[in-house]
């Protein structure tokens, strides 16, 4: 499916204090799909999980039928599945990756709407007349926390369990996926972000910079260097698609 009607951008930084880079994303223009997972485990395990989820799901969303909407929200919660059980078949069968899981947000773009689907704490955001969107809800205690009213969003205590998520590929026998569908108008832009981006920038600090920049590239370099300004220690993955 060629497609001319969008542009995209993806760019990776290992951060300052990270031996390695355990955030993995893919982008495939011509298909229309784009992926972004961020790993955890020891010893480079997050790193398999995530390049082994991206894998798994590249290999299954190119046998898909992207014709009827419907199907591939079916088919890409079959795909999710599949690519969970590959890692928790590794976690539990090499003693070096015991444990490793990753999160996981992808999005595709049909002629009739955006398809995007999430597990954990990676996210998806909608840049649309210069107003920024949160699409997905994080699979966290914090965000479990927040989500029981005005009191927890109100408290300026430091969460404790900020970073413990309720939902990965590769933790358990199954992943459950939250799917959803967007609409989309000329100018939109999309994005996928790894925490290490979204932890340190708020959302109109996000917003202010996706005002400035000129260009998709623009945008996703000033994204990473402001969270690497404002001292992320986190791996920063940012993909960009604009319609």
């Amino acid at each position: 499916m060629k497609d001319q009607t969008f542009i995209s951008f993806g760019l990776s930084d290992i951060g300052s204090t990270r031996a390695t880079n355990e955030d993995v994303w893919i982008a495939l223009p011509d298909l229309g799909f784009f992926a972004l997972a961020d790993g955890m485990g020891g010893h480079k395990a997050g790193e398999i999980a995530a390049q082994e989820t991206i894998d798994s799901l590249v290999s299954s969303f190119k046998e898909m039928d992207l014709s009827n909407t419907m199907k591939i929200i079916v088919d890409i919660r079959k795909a999710i599945e599949k690519a969970n059980r590959h890692v928790y078949r590794i976690g539990t069968q090499l003693p070096d990756c015991q444990g490793m899981g990753t999160t996981l947000c992808c999005l595709i773009k049909t002629k009739e709407a955006i398809i995007y689907a999430h597990v954990g704490d990676s996210r998806i955001y909608r840049f649309r007349n210069n107003r920024l969107t949160l699409l997905t809800q994080d699979h966290s205690l914090l965000s479990v926390w927040l989500s029981t009213g005005k009191l927890a969003q109100e408290c300026t205590t430091h969460y404790p369990y900020k970073h413990v998520i309720t939902r990965a590929i590769g933790t358990q026998k199954k992943a459950n996926p939250e799917i959803a569908v967007a609409s989309y108008e000329e100018g939109d832009l999309f994005f996928l972000c790894s925490d290490g981006l979204s932890d340190v920038l708020s959302l109109s600090e996000m917003e202010i910079l996706l005002q400035e920049a000129s260009t998709i590239e623009h945008q996703g370099h000033l994204l990473v260097e402001k969270a690497k300004i404002k001292g992320s220690s986190d791996n920063m993955t940012v993909v960009l698609v604009q319609l």
